[in-house]
């Protein structure tokens, strides 16, 4: 046997001790897919379908409809959020077991995907409007949440920046970009529907304004689960276990690459 040999089989059996990466890239074209299709089949169906349940909000009309609450986009959006949660926890408990400082800003970021999607489903948001009202009074403008819910984004915002802060490169970007996205999308759209409506506006214009808010709050989520997967590395060994190792970058641009069996 070879000298070449003899290393190449050294090196083999390294690396199936230490296990084969797990990739999640698959995944998040997926995710991203699947939320693109969504917002094309809310615009798509009722306009190339003429049938009594696909316009004049009829059933399959309102299922589909991402300005809908209570349907197939709002139940896909709320999933991601709570995704975003639960893999933001895994991310810190697995940072914490390593020893790494730094670690419960992780649940910081999951307590604040928590309470997005709260708000996603039963659509907290919205109940805000009185304390709106009772500020100010525009003529034809109908979301006054957008008031106090300026400070409801500017404590989100607050508490990434906690976790970003933390973080270095690609990671940090995507948690930062990912927010501001969802934060642009959700709060600056939602005021561009309500000047359109003030305009008597209530056409192909304005129903593109709400479907570009919905994915651009799916691609900032999105973003935001990038953040964590950035952070974390799974590998499947022989035996099926999977080693979660937390593998995040300071934003000193030190790597910290500590590892958690499981």
């Amino acid at each position: 046997m070879t000298t070449e040999t003899e290393r190449d089989m050294t090196l083999a059996t390294a690396r199936s001790a230490e296990g084969e990466p797990v990739r999640l890239r698959t995944l998040g074209w997926v995710l991203f897919g699947v939320s693109v299709v969504l917002s094309v089949a809310s615009m798509a169906v009722p306009a190339l379908i003429d049938h009594p349940l696909t316009n004049d909000r009829g059933e399959i009309q309102v299922y589909l409809d991402v300005f809908e609450e209570g349907n197939l986009p709002t139940w896909w959006s709320t999933g991601l959020l709570v995704l975003g949660a639960l893999l933001y926890v895994v991310v810190g408990l697995t940072g914490r077991a390593s020893g790494v400082r730094g670690a419960w800003t992780w649940f910081v970021g999951a307590g604040v995907l928590g309470a997005l999607s709260l708000d996603d489903h039963t659509a907290l948001h919205e109940r805000l409007d009185r304390i709106g009202k009772d500020l100010v009074t525009f003529d034809g403008f109908p979301f006054y949440w957008l008031l106090p819910g300026l400070l409801a984004g500017a404590a989100v915002l607050a508490a990434v920046l906690v976790l970003a802060r933390r973080l270095g490169g690609m990671a940090r970007w995507c948690l930062i970009g990912g927010c501001g996205l969802l934060l642009a999308s959700a709060m600056g759209m939602e005021a561009l529907q309500g000047v359109l409506i003030a305009s008597g506006e209530s056409g192909p214009l304005y129903v593109l304004t709400y479907h570009a808010e919905e994915l651009g709050e799916n691609f900032g989520v999105l973003l935001m689960l990038a953040a964590a997967f950035r952070s974390l590395s799974i590998l499947r060994h022989q035996d099926g276990r999977l080693t979660l190792s937390y593998q995040g970058q300071t934003a000193s641009g030190v790597r910290s690459d500590q590892v958690s069996n499981l």
